[in-house]
């Protein structure tokens, strides 16, 4: 059978344990999931779409701003419309479609601003931890007809999530790690679609609705030799436990450097004994932790790095791959500025011959980035 998103394979979750502690800024999940008789085979670096059902509370809250009963079906459609925005329609994110709709229909001064603006960031922080209800109560008096209101949402999406495992070693299960996210705003919690429905509404023997997400581009080296440097703090971590797992089940001779970033190692170290192990084990070479709230001077990632820029260097030097995984707009950005100063300063050369240095590195599928 060919599972896809089309056509998803039900899978028990078999293990969900909270990672972070009690004092943790952060609610981290460790998620393991039957693969049964599927089939499925994975390699590492690839992800796990699941398909999530939305909030109930959030459901019933729209379902009330509608003004209908929960058992209405609308026309043209098989389910009614409770379960039509419990499990087919994206309630959390509103799309451009609605936005305008709600724009066009009132007089909000806040909103038109932001959608005139020539400055897109005054729209996104207009956006900012707002759902579709939110855009409908910017009026109380504007009114929805339900099937048009449909249309101005999209189908709900799968959320992909990096395997944190080796199928080597794990046989017929895939693990995940997932930090929930959640959020306030005046009187209303919020939470985000698919992390807090596993953390929420998934138990161990509950079913959930999954594919495999291959990820040709954020891979192991076929060379077993190959040093490879990783950067994955929080649940950036994810993808760089199946690459080491893998490489200590191979016996690969290529060295492996972890970098990890957390706020607290009381509280957000992940896997610490797992990768206490590593290390011990020699499989991992070397292991550089940056915990920001551990002392007066928030240290980072990227503070390492620089720490260590002779040594990674040497690394660069003799074929190392760098694979960073985790927040794209601040992480990603902050770890690349500090890897060009790194070169810089050990070429002695300026950011020109630098920039094009770390290009060479991508141009040779050195430099992997597995983002969001």
């Amino acid at each position: 059978m060919n599972w896809n998103k089309q056509n998803p394979y039900l899978a028990k979750i078999t293990s969900k344990k909270l990672l972070s502690g009690k004092q943790s800024n952060k609610e981290v999940f460790h998620y393991e999931i039957s693969l049964g008789d599927s089939g499925i085979t994975y390699q590492p670096g690839d992800s796990i779409g699941i398909f999530p059902i939305n909030n109930s509370t959030l459901v019933r809250a729209i379902i009330n701003r509608l003004q209908i009963n929960p058992e209405y079906t609308p026309e043209g459609y098989n389910l009614n419309i409770y379960d039509l925005l419990e499990k087919k329609f994206e309630i959390l994110t509103p799309t451009n479609r609605l936005i305008k709709f709600v724009n066009d229909n009132i007089n909000h001064n806040a909103l038109n601003h932001s959608l005139t603006s020539k400055n897109k960031n005054i729209l996104m922080d207009f956006k900012y931890g707002k759902d579709v209800l939110d855009f409908m109560n910017l009026d109380q008096n504007l009114k929805f007809d339900v099937l048009h209101f449909l249309t101005l949402l999209k189908p709900l999406q799968h959320r992909a999530y990096s395997i944190a495992s080796s199928n080597l070693v794990f046989k017929n299960s895939v693990h995940l790690t997932v930090s929930t996210q959640r959020w306030q705003k005046k009187t209303r919690n919020y939470g985000g679609v698919c992390t807090t429905f596993l953390s929420d509404n998934c138990e161990l023997g509950d079913k959930v609705k999954i594919f495999l997400i291959p990820n040709k581009l954020f891979k192991l080296p076929d060379d077993q030799n190959k040093p490879i440097i990783m950067i994955g703090p929080g649940t950036g971590l994810a993808p760089f436990l199946s690459f080491i797992q893998e490489r200590k089940y191979l016996k690969s001779d290529g060295k492996n450097w972890l970098f990890f970033g957390a706020q607290t190692k009381k509280n957000d170290f992940i896997y610490e004994d797992q990768i206490s192990n590593f290390v011990e084990e020699k499989i991992l070479n070397n292991l550089d932790t940056a915990f920001s709230r551990d002392q007066d001077n928030k240290i980072y990632v990227q503070d390492k790095i620089y720490e260590r820029s002779n040594e990674f260097f040497q690394w660069l030097k003799n074929g190392a791959i760098i694979y960073i995984c985790g927040d794209a707009q601040k992480m990603a950005k902050d770890v690349e500025l500090t890897i060009i100063k790194l070169i810089s300063k050990e070429l002695k050369c300026d950011d020109k011959k630098a920039l094009e240095y770390l290009k060479m590195l991508k141009k040779e599928k050195r430099y992997l980035l597995d983002v969001y």
